[in-house]
């Protein structure tokens, strides 16, 4: 029983067995029974269905789309079955390196656990927090506040993306980038350099690649 809800059985995805058998040691110290997931994946609605019929959450790695494992990684699944009230936990080194690719996907992402410190006590924690944010309980790092948030600069495309510079004078004053795609593509038209605009946006982040953008006006 986590936070009043009935886990016993943990899906675990990821596309390294040696990653998926350490795993299972540390659901197995919390009480939990590991479903190793030995892919392919199949397509994201497959996975999702497999997943939930065999497990009450889950524990995903993100870099997924190697070896054939898998057609999509695990920030994208992970968010995905956050969405239908499915606990699930991000395990990853690749938060820092992959954070463009994780931004669309970081408000439905309610716990990214480094492997190095993944313990019975953070996957508790992980899984904890996506059951408390079902019921609408953020934790600070999490709880989304409507602030401004100012166009800084839009450069040439990069490799083909376009990024936006914003800033978020009641976060910090550092420079964030972020994809043209978080952006709803009304608002994304109107940005100039200088434009304002609210959000809400989980402005007790400890770092940049923890925020989150929703709700744009």
């Amino acid at each position: 029983m986590i936070d009043s809800v009935e886990i016993t059985r943990v899906s675990v995805i990821d596309d390294d067995p040696p990653a998926r058998d350490s795993y299972e040691l540390t659901l197995e110290d919390l009480g939990l029974q590991a479903v190793p997931e030995n892919g392919p994946l199949g397509d994201m609605n497959t996975c999702i269905g497999v997943v939930r019929s065999k497990a009450d959450a889950a524990l995903c790695d993100h870099h997924l789309k190697v070896k054939a494992y898998s057609m999509f990684n695990g920030a994208e699944l992970v968010a995905k079955l956050y969405q239908l009230n499915f606990p699930a936990v991000l395990c990853t080194n690749w938060n820092n390196a992959s954070v463009d690719e994780m931004r669309p996907f970081r408000r439905f992402i309610a716990s990214l656990v480094d492997p190095k410190t993944l313990d019975p006590h953070s996957l508790r924690y992980g899984l904890e927090s996506c059951i408390m944010e079902f019921k609408g309980d953020f934790r600070a790092v999490r709880r989304p506040w409507r602030t401004l948030v100012r166009v800084e600069d839009m450069p040439e495309a990069e490799q083909g993306v376009p990024f936006i510079y914003v800033a978020v004078p009641a976060w910090s004053a550092e420079i964030v980038r972020l994809p043209s795609t978080v952006f709803p593509e009304g608002i994304r038209k109107a940005l100039a350099p200088g434009f304002r605009l609210h959000a809400k946006v989980n402005l007790g982040a400890s770092g940049h690649e923890e925020l989150f953008f929703e709700d744009w006006e």
